[in-house]
């Protein structure tokens, strides 16, 4: 009789194990290739993106379409274990630079709603194939190490992580573009 109810016992073991292993694997799965939530850091992005803002990082966003201007999207940031938050601004082929305080993208005048800080005037920027020039939304000099600081410069579409579409916390709600 022991036999049977330690065997039965053992047996609904295996089972929840398995079922605990499956969803273990199914979570690392989905965290590291469909989305991941993910914890602002930082100034950089303010006021889109303020600090210990959650947002939800879609993982795929690049597998299936390309880059966008204005697309908020996170990358591993250089010489460093972090990663960055910035926005999109300028695509392959295209030419930034920051003129009296306005921003252009091949020579346009952007309409920028989403920041409220100005930035120092930058000359002529081409963005590279298979590049990216991003920026925070905060444009303070000091506020956003971006594709304006050498040590960061064009970003490799390969290596971003994915695009932010939709922030959780403090106020659910999509994200601007």
């Amino acid at each position: 009789m022991f036999t049977k109810i330690r065997q039965r016992w053992l047996r609904e073991l295996f089972n929840w194990t398995s079922v605990v292993l499956i969803a273990f694997l199914l979570n690392l799965v989905i965290r590291d290739h469909v989305f991941a939530l993910t914890r602002i850091e930082g100034t950089s992005m303010m006021p889109t993106l303020h600090d210990d803002t959650r947002v939800y990082l879609n993982r795929l966003a690049y597998t299936f379409e390309n880059p966008k201007h204005g697309d908020v999207v996170v990358f591993p940031a250089p010489h460093d274990t972090r990663d960055f938050i910035k926005r999109i601004i300028g695509l392959p082929g295209d030419v930034v630079e920051m003129r009296d305080g306005h921003l252009f993208v091949n020579r346009t005048p952007q309409d920028e709603t989403y920041i409220d800080t100005v930035t120092e005037d930058f000359p002529p920027v081409t963005v590279a194939p298979g590049c990216v020039f991003v920026m925070g939304d905060n444009r303070h000099p000091l506020a956003s190490m971006d594709s304006r600081d050498q040590r960061v410069g064009l970003i490799e579409i390969a290596t971003l992580k994915g695009r932010v579409d939709y922030i959780l916390y403090p106020a659910p709600h999509s994200v601007t573009r």
